[in-house]
């Protein structure tokens, strides 16, 4: 009998036990629960901050990137080429120092018979810090006819949102080429005159710094190797044909080396890649399209074929230069000559 009262005994102190641990354990994985709870709750907490720190940072730089472009549109010119489409150009000047990346250009177009606007996407249309590029864009317009007289603009719309107006323009049959009806059909961009110089051998040279060079007022290196010059020209021909430019167009200069000596420079028309700035061996005739801003270079001392163009040692101080012109316009021969800038070269 003492023997069973002795294990019940024991065994109730063993189940008095028992509970007392289990209710120990219990408090533990609570214990345990809400740390894991609160550490979770925590680390959620500090990785939406996270997030939301990012995109305040990323906001604000795409604000600063936004405010910090910086560009200025000239020579805007608007051709109805055909039926229901108009011809955009003008050059883009970036004057700021971060690159722009232009998307979209939207025209718009206003006379008694038709008033729309549309837009077409531009694809690698990019312009570095303190580059210029020459826009050429097609815009459908529904309704427009080369016929009749039309109020245009137009706005282009960056990668980071902002819009650069171009000038506006009033186009009709008869434009501004009846003042240059004296003088010839070619008008130039006196502000956009531009030099590089050329590097590499043959048979591979390019413009060095191309597209944006530097002005060809104020020539620097000339006389230590080969130059080049860009012009930019618009076809404002009172009968809109197209001229073409062989290969016997050269921009030279007369130098004066003494009183009674003068030496002659040439720089005969080339073609370069509009992608590299590479100059191409053989010359292939240029179109100048009516009311179309075209650049044009000129970099060889022979016609037709690029051998490379410099001057003489003594050839330096200023000089005047002429932009003499042959081809075609339209199905007859043209020719002009631009007496159109004075440089300064030196060594």
């Amino acid at each position: 009998m003492q023997t069973r009262l002795s294990r019940r005994v024991r065994g109730r102190k063993l189940n008095r036990r028992s509970k007392g641990f289990s209710s120990i354990v219990g408090a533990i994985f609570m214990v345990v629960i809400v740390w894991i709870l609160a550490s979770s709750y925590f680390i959620w907490t500090l990785s939406q901050n996270t997030v939301y720190n990012d995109a305040i940072r990323e906001k604000n730089q795409l604000e600063s990137d936004s405010l910090s472009e910086n560009v200025k549109v000239t020579n805007t010119t608007y051709v109805v080429t055909r039926n229901d489409n108009v011809n955009v150009s003008a050059i883009i000047n970036n004057i700021g120092s971060q690159g722009v990346q232009f998307i979209t250009l939207w025209t718009y177009a206003n006379n008694p018979n038709c008033s729309g606007c549309n837009f077409t996407k531009l694809s690698n249309v990019n312009v570095q810090g303190g580059a210029n590029l020459l826009l050429n864009a097609d815009v459908n317009l529904e309704g427009v006819r080369p016929t009749d007289v039309y109020r245009f603009a137009a706005w282009l719309i960056t990668a980071r949102g902002n819009v650069v107006p171009l000038q506006e323009s009033t186009l009709s049959n008869i434009t501004v080429s009846q003042v240059t009806q004296g003088i010839g059909a070619l008008m130039m961009d006196f502000q956009n005159f531009t030099y590089y110089n050329v590097t590499g051998s043959s048979p591979n040279y390019f413009l060095s710094g191309y597209p944006t060079g530097a002005s060809g007022y104020y020539v620097q290196g000339a006389v230590k190797g080969q130059i080049a010059f860009r012009v930019i020209l618009t076809n404002l021909d009172q009968n809109q044909r197209s001229i073409i430019l062989t290969s016997g167009s050269v921009l030279f200069s007369i130098f004066p080396s003494s009183p009674q000596a003068t030496r002659c420079a040439f720089w005969y028309i080339v073609n370069v890649n509009s992608t590299t700035g590479a100059i191409l061996n053989t010359y292939t005739s240029v179109t100048l399209v009516y009311n179309r801003a075209t650049e044009l270079y000129f970099a060889s001392l022979v016609p037709g074929s690029y051998s490379p163009s410099g001057v003489a040692a003594n050839a330096l101080g200023t000089t005047p230069v002429n932009l003499a012109l042959i081809g075609q316009i339209g199905s007859d021969p043209f020719g002009q000559n631009i007496p159109f800038v004075s440089i300064n070269i030196v060594s």
